[in-house]
C-alpha cells in the first residue's frame, strides 16, 4: 500500500477506534504529519464519501467499509506528473490503424490526450471516462462491453463475454500492485475479470503504473510477470523488483517524471 493510501486507511482506523470523530490537530499528532497534509487527506476522503468534513476535523460515515477504494476522480489527482510522463511515453507505442485495449485505471487514462492526436484507431475499453473522452473524435472507433456500471472506478463490469471478439495490437493496463509474488494485482474481482478478458484479446500487453505501485499486492492477481510484454513506470521504482522483472524477460521502462 502506498504512503498516501496507508495514511488514508490509518485515518479511517483512528476515526473508527475513537468514536467516529477527530480533529485535524489530533490526527496530525497521531500520524506525525502536518495539519496541511491531514486537511488534504480529509478532502480526498470526503470526496470519496468516506467521511464528512466538520469544523476543525472530520466525522466518519457509518457505512464506510473496512478498506477503502478511492474514486476515479480522487485517484486521478494522485501522482499527476508521474502518470502524465508514463502516459506520454506509452502512447508512443501506438500507431495509426491499431486496435488497442484500455482499462479503467487512472494511469491508462493518462494516455488519452496523446491518443486523441492519432488519425485512426479502434479502442476497446470498459472505462466510461475513456469512452466519453473520444466523443469528439469520430475518426477513432470506441467499443465498450455490456454490464453494470461500477461507480468507484467509472467502469463497466460484470459481463466479460460481451467484449467484442477482436484481435488487438496492444493493450494497456494499470494495477493496484506490482510485486514479486503477486504479479499484477487489483482490489476488485469484477474489475479483474474484465481486465483479463481484454488482456486475452491483445497480442502484446503493457502495464502502466506509477512508482508507488511497486512492491504492493492486492487480493486479486490478473496476470503473472511472464504474461506481460512491457512495464512502463517512472523513476523511483524499487531497483530490486525492477531487476527481478527484467531477469524474467519483461521490458521495463522508467521515465523521468517532471
Amino acid at each position: 500500500m502506498s504512503t498516501i493510501k496507508r495514511r488514508h486507511q490509518n485515518i479511517i482506523d483512528l476515526l473508527r477506534q475513537e468514536g467516529g470523530r477527530l480533529s485535524v490537530q489530533t490526527l496530525s499528532e497521531r500520524l506525525g504529519v502536518s495539519a496541511v497534509t491531514i486537511r488534504q487527506d480529509l478532502r480526498a476522503l470526503a470526496a470519496a464519501d468516506v467521511l464528512e468534513r466538520v469544523y476543525g476535523g472530520a466525522v466518519l460515515r457509518p457505512s464506510t467499509p473496512m478498506s477503502v477504494e478511492l474514486s476515479f476522480e480522487v485517484r486521478q489527482g494522485e501522482a499527476r506528473k508521474a502518470k502524465d510522463a508514463v502516459g506520454r511515453f506509452a502512447a508512443q507505442l501506438v500507431k495509426d490503424g491499431y486496435g488497442i485495449a484500455l482499462d479503467g485505471s487512472t494511469s491508462v487514462y493518462a494516455l488519452v490526450p496523446y491518443l486523441k492526436q492519432m488519425n485512426t484507431l479502434t479502442i476497446v475499453t470498459n472505462s466510461l471516462m475513456v469512452a466519453q473522452s473520444f466523443r469528439d473524435t469520430p475518426r477513432i472507433k470506441v467499443l465498450i462491453p455490456a454490464g453494470r456500471i461500477r461507480g468507484e472506478s467509472a467502469t463497466i463490469v460484470g459481463s466479460p463475454d460481451s467484449l467484442p471478439d477482436i484481435n488487438l495490437s496492444v493493450g494497456f493496463f494499470g494495477a493496484w500492485g506490482v510485486s514479486l509474488d503477486g504479479g499484477f494485482s487489483d482490489v476488485d474481482p469484477d474489475e479483474v475479470a474484465m481486465r483479463q478478458a481484454m488482456f486475452r484479446r491483445c497480442f502484446r500487453s503493457v502495464v502502466v503504473v506509477d512508482a508507488r505501485k511497486w512492491g504492493e499486492t492486492a487480493p486479486y492477481t490478473y496476470a503473472q510477470p511472464q504474461e506481460v510484454s512491457r512495464i512502463i513506470s517512472n523513476n523511483g521504482a524499487p531497483p530490486d523488483i525492477v531487476e527481478h522483472y527484467r531477469a524474467l524477460g519483461v521490458t521495463v521502462d522508467l521515465v523521468l517524471a517532471g
